[in-house]
């Protein structure tokens, strides 16, 4: 008697007609990805028929290309009838089944109704609901079992003469993701930093993957394009310096070699090796004309993407946390960042939170607004109530058309409508400056 197990965590069925470490999975950050299979057959002399089954649900049906030498290709045919999981076991309501839960223990009997939530089966005892979200397998036996469970693949193909041939099937499918997951530690006592980075790779198909080699690709590719096409063969070129390579304007990352991806399951892997990078860290005030008050100052933690800083790499787009280790080298979470595509020489700026002991206050000391002008002096102090040196910057956003008349400390300006002070505050200290813009119109 044949027994068809459906494993509830993963709905999905493997078929494969053989393993190779050529097996390749090159995933897009456009929820899309391309795979290639290696396959062996064995051909007669004349007219074959081959097929391959382990496709995902979810191809995009006319890229399928196969790749075969010395064979000549008849007619490729895709076959697009298949049954879901649901759909077969409610056709299969009446039929004897085998429950097992994820606690442990096994129910037999027959299949009475499935939904959503929930499957009823009619045992000796009595009729027993169980949720699907506490079961682990459902087996159903079944002397025949015909249906289909995922595309499949037919070809007609045609040899002079009895051998085996190797070739390789390449197809474009959604259904995988990838994103960067970027881990921060800095060391709160001098300027040293670990930086990590991970690539979490999803697999939301049918389809369970094995011996397998994954790549990444950094920058968006259009699937369909008015004035041009895209090559997907262009991915076999590697760097023999690192996991790196270009591809026009993309990066492709080679992740993970070998591998085993299951269907429904998500893995994190090196994007990239650990490295060590120095790191700045400031605190800032930031306010604008009319503001006034107290308030803790906010941590700018930020690190240059640079040959000199350890790094001079194409970081992707990501997810980065920020850590901080103590005077006790235990680590702290102080914050969750977006990280946007950083290039080469770029500088990435984190926000680290608010200060607990470092506080400053601002206040407007005097508004003079006329007809065709306007004036104002304003006073920023800084209190340094911890027991660090510390660098700070203090922003002050003053917008239209002015001019800084007088100021007791140097500035910088930034744009035309920034200016910021930079300072250094010793332990236990604090700062005070003033200045005055005026602005005139007509």
């Amino acid at each position: 008697m044949k027994k068809l197990i459906f494993i509830l965590l993963s709905f999905g069925l493997m078929f494969s007609q053989q393993e190779s470490s050529k097996r390749t999975l090159t995933i897009y950050k456009d929820n899309f990805a391309v795979i290639k299979e290696p396959i062996i057959w064995n051909l007669k002399s004349g007219s074959n028929t081959a097929s391959f089954s382990n496709i995902s649900k979810n191809l995009l049906f006319d890229s399928p290309v196969l790749n075969i030498e010395d064979v000549q290709i008849l007619s490729q045919t895709l076959n697009k009838n298949f049954s879901s999981t649901d759909s077969f076991l409610k056709s299969s309501i009446g039929s004897p089944v085998e429950i097992i839960p994820t606690g442990g223990g096994r129910t037999e009997g027959l299949l009475m109704d499935i939904n959503s939530s929930s499957i009823s089966v009619k045992t000796s005892k009595g009729l027993i609901v169980f949720q699907r979200s506490q079961l682990l397998s459902i087996t159903l036996k079944s002397n025949s079992i015909h249906d289909k469970f995922a595309p499949e693949i037919v070809w007609e193909l045609a040899s002079d003469e009895d051998k085996s041939v190797n070739a390789e099937l390449t197809y474009i499918t959604s259904g995988f993701t990838w994103k960067p997951i970027y881990n921060l530690i800095i060391n709160g006592d001098d300027s040293k930093a670990t930086l990590s980075v991970n690539a979490e790779i999803s697999n939301n198909t049918n389809i369970n993957l094995f011996a397998i080699n994954i790549s990444v690709v950094e920058g968006n590719v259009p699937l369909q394009s008015k004035s041009k096409s895209v090559s997907y063969q262009m991915i076999e070129s590697r760097s023999a310096m690192d996991n790196r390579s270009a591809l026009g304007d993309f990066y492709i990352f080679d992740i993970g070699l070998n591998m085993k991806l299951d269907s429904m399951q998500s893995v994190q892997l090196p994007l990239m090796e650990q490295r060590e990078i120095t790191y700045d860290k400031k605190y800032v005030f930031q306010n604008s004309e009319r503001d006034q008050g107290d308030e803790p100052l906010s941590v700018e933690v930020s690190f240059e993407n640079s040959a000199s800083n350890n790094l001079e790499l194409p970081l992707p787009s990501g997810v980065l946390f920020l850590y901080e280790k103590d005077d006790l080298n235990s680590m702290r979470f102080i914050g969750r960042n977006s990280l946007t595509q950083l290039y080469k020489g770029g500088v990435a700026i984190l926000d680290g939170g608010k200060a607990f002991d470092i506080i400053g206050k601002r206040r407007i000391l005097n508004f003079d607004r006329q007809k065709n002008s306007e004036e104002s002096t304003i006073s920023l102090q800084i209190l340094n109530t911890s027991d660090k040196s510390i660098k700070v910057k203090a922003v002050e956003n003053i917008f239209g058309d002015w001019v800084i008349k007088e100021s007791s400390s140097m500035y910088i300006k930034e744009d035309a409508s920034t200016i910021f002070f930079p300072l250094e505050i010793e332990p236990g200290q604090s700062e005070l400056l003033t200045y005055t813009y005026k602005k005139e119109w007509k």
